[in-house]
């Protein structure tokens, strides 16, 4: 079974994921938005609380599941303010 990650982690492989994709010459990305259904939870470390997510374990789920919070991220070129 997979183990939820920190949050970070887990955007950071989406990102490369879909930044890794082979695109046509002169073809650039300025922006990119996904919607990822994602586990949540909050767990105890050392540091602190830690928010850790995950994408769907499963793909058929039943009525004693939790339904998945969705999750909408936006990364897009700028500068940061």
């Amino acid at each position: 079974m997979t183990q939820r990650r920190a949050l970070s982690d887990m955007l950071v492989d989406v990102a490369d994921g879909v930044l890794g994709m082979r695109v046509p010459d002169g073809l650039r990305a300025t922006s990119m938005e996904v919607a990822l259904p994602v586990e949540i939870e909050i767990a105890k470390t050392n540091d602190g609380p830690e928010f850790r997510a995950e994408l769907l374990r499963f793909i058929t789920r039943t009525s004693f599941d939790i339904a998945p919070s969705r999750m909408i991220v936006r990364w897009a070129e700028g500068v940061a303010p």
